[in-house]
């Protein structure tokens, strides 16, 4: 018996520390480690946004944003949003809010929480990376549970934003799929396309004509395709995996 319970306290134990959830606004999982770039600085469109969850029935968890790095920038210009409070410059080491959030079981912060990097730099260092960490704390401010990484990047070097698919003699059936790319091309171009982590996952080289490049065996999520023309000409769209 004494056995018995200890391995039930032990599983509980290791249960309530995985409580947390941190995704985007449409349910998909932030992935720890992954990196989030952002060729604009423009306020609304340079905002990551994220919803803070609480996947327990049973047990409150209480949450914070810890600011580990900074590169390329001191940390003004900027905008960390954990609701109901907005911080408009961050420093290194530091967590916010300054008293965690607490999220009762099954409860979330909203879809109101957003990092968004407006510091358009010096116009020759470059990325402006943050690097955030999300973790919870127990009641007396004590570390528990799993914390997520994810890395904020603001590069205007990485914009593909001055060519359409126009431009490269592309057309594109639909930013909507299910098995397959689907698109024309007049010119040979190449198609590289990432997932929300900026990690490339697929390449494929098409001649002139018409092509179906088949997605199939990606995930239901979004994407975004990058096309090049021998040229160097470059675009990017974004297209939703159904």
């Amino acid at each position: 018996m004494n056995i018995k319970l200890f391995l039930i306290l032990f599983l509980s134990f290791g249960i309530s520390f995985a409580q947390m959830s941190v995704t985007d606004l449409q349910g998909n999982p932030l992935q720890d480690g992954g990196l989030y770039t952002y060729d604009t600085n423009d306020f609304e469109p340079a905002k990551l946004k994220y919803v803070i969850g609480n996947t327990s029935a049973t047990d409150d968890i209480n949450v914070l944003i810890e600011v580990v790095s900074f590169t390329n920038t001191d940390g003004t210009n900027c905008q960390l949003c954990v609701q109901p409070l907005c911080f408009f410059s961050i420093n290194e080491g530091q967590s916010y809010p300054n008293n965690p959030i607490t999220l009762s079981p099954g409860a979330d912060n909203g879809p109101n929480d957003y990092f968004s990097n407006t510091n358009p730099g010096d116009g020759a260092n470059y990325p402006i990376e943050y690097v955030l960490r999300f973790y919870t704390v127990d009641d007396n401010g004590n570390e528990v549970g799993s914390d997520l990484t994810v890395t904020y990047q603001y590069s205007p070097n990485v914009s593909t934003s001055s060519f359409s698919l126009k431009d490269l003699g592309v057309t594109l059936e639909s930013t909507v799929i299910s098995e397959s790319l689907n698109f024309d091309t007049d010119n040979k171009v190449s198609l590289r396309i990432y997932d929300i982590n900026a990690r490339e996952i697929s390449g494929y080289n098409a001649n002139i004509g018409q092509h179906r490049y088949n997605l199939s065996n990606l995930s239901t999520g979004h994407y975004v395709v990058i096309f090049e023309d021998n040229s160097g000409r470059k675009t990017q769209v974004r297209i939703q995996k159904n």
